[in-house]
């Protein structure tokens, strides 16, 4: 694979989202607890080094985390889980894509939609078109099991809540009631005299804040960021919203070093015998992994 994936970094190393290996190494440690008069050579353990999606102190500012991968069977972060870890609890497919159905029904379809991850129509674009590229050479690999890690960041400095998060109260406050309808219905004429000074504050407002986050927050400097030369690609933060706040996406594909063997054949016929969808389940062959995966995705 190390070949392939050294062709594919050098033609998409400036936007391909995939992890970048920097190195693999080997160390072998000598047996020195006494228990021989001689020093014995020790186990190897051989390990690699590979840049982190998420900046070394992200846990600081990264306020959502999500591992994508497609799948929909036991893709959910647990309540205890999100108890404990609260910001650093890793959500999933099915936490995403409940937030996503509820908030469709409940939204106009009129309305442009602030759910889900909201990085706009050209964004969007981009990120596909390279996670195409990038699927397509680990299909070719053979590998299945990675996923799109996602962290979010809030550039307005309040708490994001997902959807699934809120409480029926919140939900129910998101549709209009009649006479809420019936009072923006009178205000329709007021509000298209004073449209014009408040759409040219709105938009100093938001070319000062978007000025200022660029220059405070964009790309987030961390520790050690000047020494490691090692850069994550144009896709690798990308500016949107979410939930309705100004934010920004880090993301990255990772664990993509897991062969289609014959044990994950026998993994999933076996679930398949214990009654799981076989599509749904994370083991599946590369390319109905890929197809999946990007399907999720785009949706």
């Amino acid at each position: 694979m190390l070949p392939k994936y050294y062709r594919h970094m050098k033609r998409n190393s400036r936007r391909s989202l995939l992890t970048r290996f920097c190195g693999m190494y080997s160390i072998q440690i000598d047996d020195t607890s006494g228990k021989h008069s001689k020093k014995s050579a020790g186990k190897e353990h051989v390990f690699v080094v590979m840049n982190s999606v998420f900046p070394a102190e992200g846990s600081k500012f990264i306020s959502e985390r999500y591992d994508l991968k497609g799948s929909t069977v036991g893709r959910e972060c647990s309540e205890e889980e999100k108890k404990k870890k609260g910001s650093n609890a890793v959500l999933k497919d099915n936490d995403l894509a409940r937030e996503v159905n509820s908030m469709r029904r409940s939204q106009s379809s009129a309305s442009f939609p602030t759910y889900g991850i909201n990085i706009g129509a050209r964004g969007k674009a981009a990120l596909l078109t390279q996670l195409r590229r990038d699927v397509t050479f680990l299909q070719d690999c053979s590998v299945m099991d990675y996923s799109l890690l996602v962290g979010v960041v809030n550039l307005e400095g309040k708490a994001i809540v997902p959807f699934n998060f809120a409480s029926d109260k919140s939900r129910r406050r998101m549709k209009r009631n009649g006479h809420e309808r019936i009072i923006a219905c009178m205000s329709t004429p007021l509000g298209h005299l004073s449209a014009p000074p408040i759409y040219l504050g709105k938009k100093l407002i938001s070319a000062w804040e978007n000025m200022l986050s660029t220059v405070l927050t964009l790309p987030f400097p961390y520790y050690g960021a000047g020494d490691c030369g090692v850069d994550g690609g144009a896709l690798s933060i990308i500016r949107g919203r979410r939930l309705g706040h100004r934010a920004i996406y880090y993301m990255g594909v990772i664990d993509f070093l897991q062969p289609w063997t014959v044990s994950k054949v026998l993994e999933r016929d076996i679930k398949g015998l214990l009654g799981y969808d076989t599509k749904a389940i994370s083991c599946n062959a590369p390319k109905d992994y890929a197809a999946r995966f990007l399907d999720f995705i785009d949706s």
